[in-house]
């Protein structure tokens, strides 16, 4: 069976497609965990920090460290810690979603290009091959 250039043109652009097509379905797949359980794919460090309020006041002493009124700055206490480590968690968790979201959407675009590309070229190494024939 003779191959012509055109052929092995289309039939490789084609194998690269797949292979784009598998990488870019498993961020996907990453994407849609981070949208539907967004505590798992949230980072250790943030998800460390919102674990107790200890935690979560050193890490607010941490982020102020710098600050040129940092001797000023006292993080809140008792119930107003808590409340503020609970908003704070619930405003971690709905970024990580929205990036899911956003990764979901990206990839999307990117597999409906993979799959035209791959449509075009499968049908261009067809028609080569019939021509060949």
């Amino acid at each position: 069976m003779k191959r012509n250039l055109l052929e092995i043109y289309a039939l490789a652009v084609c194998f690269f497609t797949v292979a784009c097509f598998v990488i870019v379905l498993g961020i996907a797949v990453w994407d849609g965990v981070s949208v539907l359980a967004p505590e798992f794919t949230l980072s250790n460090h943030n998800w460390e920090r919102h674990q107790t309020d200890e935690a979560f006041r050193k890490s607010l002493s941490n982020e102020n460290r710098y600050r040129e009124d940092k001797d000023s700055y006292k993080p809140p206490e008792g119930a107003a810690l808590t409340d503020a480590r609970i908003q704070s968690y619930d405003q971690a968790l709905r970024a990580e979603r929205r990036i899911g979201f956003q990764g979901l959407a990206r990839n999307a675009i990117i597999l409906l290009l993979n799959i035209a590309l791959f449509a075009i070229h499968w049908k261009l190494a067809a028609r080569a091959r019939k021509n060949a024939s």
